[in-house]
């Protein structure tokens, strides 16, 4: 029995504890795995805060006693934060008050503590800090750019004046756009449009570089551009990448469905507006604010400061976020009627209390992860470093918080995977939510324009910026596409080729990743192909990678690749250690490769072994070599036989995961929500 299925049951079923964090960590030190967090302590100080949260009846004195533990774990001072906004009522001038004033009063107070505390105050509304106290923490923490971004919000939210020319001259300075930007917010609310230095702020570098952004930001602040929606609207947020980065950094395969989601929801008469949503750090050359991917299809850049070089970097800003994103959404007059959110992270959490602030319908995607990832091989209770253990542990309190909030539940995939999904959340059995789960899958536009394709397949070297002999497609290939990072495991996919017999037959080709300006994540990967390819100098003709590519640029070289299909079946595998549903995938099988996908995750719910393709274990380089070499050796000079599984791969996208049939769902399940009879489907 799988330790962690069990204690959800447990608790579940017994509610003998307040809240699952708290009885999920006694029960990690009945297991004796509290010595890998390396900290009793802190351990202690989790515990209790979490039972302070839950207790029926608390004292203002209780809540100061545990701002001395602010500083010390960024996941304890999320906790800390809750429970003071949610005992708000109970701070007082000679309590809560005096102990935040002398705190930020001290020149040494830690950066972290100073956010918290800020933040705590422009979310309690308690306007306590006074011009002389706000002064000296930006004195003492004005490089700082999370604490500056807070107090900037003070200021907002509080309407402290006597700052203007200070203003001006930050925005001299070289602080990110996004900072640029709140100060320029900051200026309005102060002291009006009218009255803002239109010519000083035009021509600050930022600016300059993008003058789109300028001129539509300028355009929403005078509302030149109001956005029209008279009747049903839905927000869909994502928060991982950008309709046109796709496969550089974090942006995967979701940005590419629900620009597609979005693009073909927005066809219906039934719907006014769609806006997908993001938060942009890094602006690149000309791009906006906003764009229309169709008629009725916003896609929308929030420009919120973010510290990506944070391991978790919403976790803080959860509220900074809620309030950024309900100021730009006033900015711009749009008021969604249904909220969706799709991950387990603080900046999900941030829309899905905005969306119950603003009294709207919450719809939350649902998935087992990092649930699934909890224990080992053997069922038993995994160990993990602290930050990795309270990492987890704040999703899996997300993912119940998001649960009992949200007015419906959507899971990707079919039966099979609402079963996995009740195993790992067994409060959906309860009678309150045993109706709340609809299972929708995924889909990809799997026609497009032909025309089109056709004429720029008819010149390869069309596609700008590849770099791909025509030698290179003599040989069959073997394709993987995706963003760059290890659950993605691209490294053991070029051992598994490079370490056995299957480059003696094929090519391996990459796609993904940002190659001019990587993450770490990405050129930790990057680094790994170039040592494995110095130490085997042979395999460097037979492997190419390329950086992330559109779309549509993909399908046109998966195209060119199916072109030689000849005595080997043309390969796309997904190296991944697990995949919850993967884009990527349909869109292969849609272009007939012979597909082979990780066992662990969704995948399993649309291919089935030697029906459309195949499950692997990606657990290392080893398995994925053994297991691939078996299948290229059971079809090699056989192409009836792989044509036939191929051949079933792409009807399977076209009778299961065509957007056009997957978008009708969606809309069924919206306006069902809207009108509130959703339980009657």
């Amino acid at each position: 029995m799988n330790k962690f299925i069990e204690l959800r049951n447990n608790y579940f079923e017994k509610e003998q504890d307040p809240s699952f964090p708290l009885f999920f960590l006694k029960k990690y030190q009945e297991e004796n795995l509290v010595g890998t967090l390396n900290s009793e302590t802190i351990l202690n100080q989790f515990k209790e805060i979490m039972q302070l949260a839950t207790k029926k009846e608390i004292k203002e004195s209780e809540i100061v006693k545990g701002l001395a533990y602010l500083g010390q774990n960024d996941y304890l001072d999320r906790y800390i934060v809750n429970l003071i906004m949610d005992n708000h009522l109970l701070l007082t001038k000679e309590g809560f008050d005096k102990v935040v004033i002398e705190l930020l009063s001290k020149e040494k107070t830690d950066e972290s503590v100073v956010y918290a505390l800020v933040d705590s105050c422009i979310e309690c509304d308690r306007d306590v800090l006074t011009k002389e106290t706000l002064e000296n923490v930006l004195k003492y923490h004005i490089k700082q750019l999370d604490v500056f971004s807070i107090v900037i919000d003070y200021l907002y939210h509080f309407k402290v004046e006597g700052f203007e020319q200070a203003i001006y001259e930050w925005l001299k300075e070289d602080y990110p756009i996004n900072i640029k930007i709140q100060l320029i917010d900051l200026l309005v609310e102060l002291y009006s449009l009218e009255n803002l230095n239109y010519e000083n702020i035009e021509n600050l570098l930022p600016f300059q570089a993008n003058k789109k952004l300028f001129t539509d930001y300028m355009a929403i602040l005078n509302k030149e551009q109001p956005i029209q929606h008279n009747g049903l609207t839905i927000l869909q947020s994502m928060f991982y990448g950008d309709f046109e980065n796709s496969g550089k950094g974090n942006n995967g395969g979701m940005a590419v469905f629900l620009k597609t989601l979005g693009n073909e929801l927005s066809k219906s008469k039934e719907v006014s507006l769609v806006v997908t949503l993001t938060i942009t750090n890094e602006w690149s050359h000309n791009q906006s604010l906003m764009n229309f991917y169709s008629d009725n299809h916003l896609f929308l850049r929030a420009p919120i400061y973010i510290d990506a070089t944070n391991k978790d970097p919403f976790l803080k800003k959860e509220q900074f976020i809620k309030r950024a994103i309900d100021r730009f959404l006033i900015k711009l007059e749009i008021e969604p009627d249904i909220f969706h959110v799709r991950y387990l992270d603080n900046a999900s959490r941030a829309v899905a209390l905005l969306s119950k602030q603003l009294g709207k319908r919450l719809v939350f995607t649902l998935t087992p992860d990092p649930h699934r990832n909890m224990t080992n091989n053997d069922g038993t209770l995994k160990a993990f470093d602290a930050n990795e253990y309270f990492q987890k542990l704040n999703k899996i309190k997300i993912g119940d918080e998001l649960i009992s909030e949200s007015d419906q539940i959507v899971g990707i995939g079919d039966h099979t995977v609402g079963k996995e999904l009740e195993s790992y959340f067994p409060q959906l059995l309860k009678e309150d939510k045993k109706d709340a789960l609809w299972m929708i899958s995924e889909g990809i536009k799997a026609g497009g324009n032909p025309e089109n394709t056709d004429e720029k397949l008819n010149s390869y070297k069309e596609l700008k910026g590849i770099n791909l002999k025509k030698e290179f497609f003599d040989r069959p290939i073997i394709l993987n596409v995706g963003r760059l990072e290890q659950l993605k495991s691209q490294d053991e996919l070029l051992k598994a080729w490079g370490n056995s017999s299957i480059s003696d037959v094929y090519n391996l080709l990459l796609i993904g990743g940002d190659l001019e300006n990587p993450s770490n994540d990405e050129m930790k990967m990057i680094h790994s192909f170039e040592e494995y390819l110095t130490e085997h100098p042979h395999l460097k003709d037979k492997f190419h990678h390329m950086g992330a590519l559109s779309n549509e640029k993909i399908r046109m070289i998966e195209k060119k690749i199916m072109e030689h299909q000849e005595n080997y079946p043309q390969i796309y595998l997904c190296s991944s250690k697990k995949e919850e549903f993967g884009i990527a995938i349909l869109e292969a099988l849609s272009q007939k490769f012979l597909v082979l996908g990780p066992k662990r995750g969704g995948v399993k719910s649309y291919l089935e072994n030697d029906i459309n393709g195949f499950l692997i274990d990606t657990s290392n380089w080893q398995t994925i070599s053994e297991e691939t070499e078996i299948i290229i050796q059971r079809f090699k000079n056989n192409p009836i036989a792989f044509e036939r599984i191929q051949d079933a791969g792409e009807k399977t996208v076209k009778d299961r995961f065509s957007m056009e049939e997957i978008a009708k769902e969606f809309l069924l399940f919206y306006l069902s929500l809207e009108r509130g009879k959703v339980n009657e489907y």
